[in-house]
């Protein structure tokens, strides 16, 4: 069960016509180019928010540890729902749902208390759970410790199934358990290797290449001046180990300028194709023209929150924890939200 990445060409045929033939690719496991489990693994934790979408983003909160019986991943929902993951590097065999559903009657029955000592291992830190969850998704009210793994999703991720693996998914599924596989597989193409995940549902990325939007951080947690540079310079900047987050961004692209606790509070379009870069401050940057008021102060503010965006974009999550606020917005959706915010500031539409 994988689906298939074609060479597509036109054939020269003997009558002087030209016949459209496509070619399969050979696909690889992480088995197969000899990575190990923990590789897939820690692919998946780095890039999670961008590669899967099903049912919302997620928050990681634990990793499995060698030699316990315990499911690669754990993640929550913007609800507290716990996502259990194992992850097969190869071919998965029907056995691995009986693997995960001792899993689930395991760590379903943890509490708030159970979950937060988990987190705390995990992230190394002192943050609860509780804390840690309302900043990933920017809750204007923290979730009570009663609603945290009130439900409980279970995802098999492998390169390629047997059909006793896909009759056992579907088997529990009928039976009401909530699971899923998701496949995943690497080609080779002259001497670059590809990654790709079948994540559900499979429509809601935005393509790169296309005219898009992008909730982008101010760097308020590091520099409260950050954002005021920014309007001052009609550009929007990234620093540090972040800086080629703004390579993100195309020529013609949407910018959300997202201040945290507060929302949205400004928007631009990307007028150049150029990346700057200024060494003495670790900073890298993209010219903006932009389409709501240059402000120099707080009390100039006005902004979409999270639950205003979340109304807007018919409960369309983030994930607020990463410089670049994850998915991508389509350029009818930017539109909106900059006409939106251009009325908080009692400008015209666009």
């Amino acid at each position: 069960m994988i689906e298939m990445l074609y060479r597509y060409s036109k054939e020269p045929q003997t009558d002087g016509t030209k016949k459209n033939v496509l070619h399969p690719l050979e696909y690889y496991s992480c088995a197969d180019i000899g990575d190990k489990e923990k590789d897939l693994e820690e692919l998946l934790v780095a890039y999670m928010s961008e590669l899967y979408t099903a049912g919302g983003l997620l928050m990681p909160i634990f990793q499995e540890r060698q030699y316990q019986e315990e499911p690669d991943i754990m993640a929550l929902d913007q609800y507290g729902n716990l996502v259990l993951f194992e992850l097969k590097r190869g071919k998965v065999g029907g056995d691995t749902t009986l693997q995960l559903m001792r899993y689930a009657q395991k760590f379903g029955r943890y509490s708030y208390a159970d979950l937060d000592h988990l987190y705390r291992q995990y992230s190394k830190s002192d943050t609860t759970l509780t804390e840690a969850h309302q900043s990933v998704f920017d809750l204007t009210v923290p979730l009570s410790d009663v609603k945290f793994n009130q439900h409980q999703k279970l995802v098999i991720v492998g390169s390629t199934s047997d059909d006793m693996m896909i009759g056992a998914v579907n088997y529990w599924r009928a039976a009401g358990v909530d699971i899923d596989f998701l496949p995943y597989c690497i080609y080779k193409i002259g001497e670059e290797q590809y990654f790709e995940f079948f994540a559900k549902p499979y429509d809601v990325h935005v393509n790169p290449k296309d005219r898009k939007g992008i909730l982008f951080d101010t760097n308020k947690s590091y520099d409260e001046a950050a954002v005021w540079d920014m309007f001052d310079k009609s550009k929007v900047s990234a620093y540090g180990e972040a800086v080629d987050e703004v390579r993100r961004f195309q020529q013609g692209d949407y910018v959300f300028y997202y201040h945290k606790g507060v929302g949205v509070i400004g928007a631009g379009i990307i007028d150049s194709t150029r990346v700057f870069e200024d060494p003495t401050k670790e900073e890298r940057y993209r010219s903006v023209k932009l389409l709501t008021p240059k402000l120099q102060q707080d009390s100039k503010i006005k902004s979409l929150s999270a639950s205003d965006l979340r109304k807007i974009l018919n409960d369309r999550g983030f994930y607020y924890a990463a410089t670049v606020k994850v998915p991508y917005l389509s350029a009818d959706d930017s539109l909106l939200l900059v006409n939106v915010l251009r009325k908080r500031y009692s400008m015209n539409p666009i």
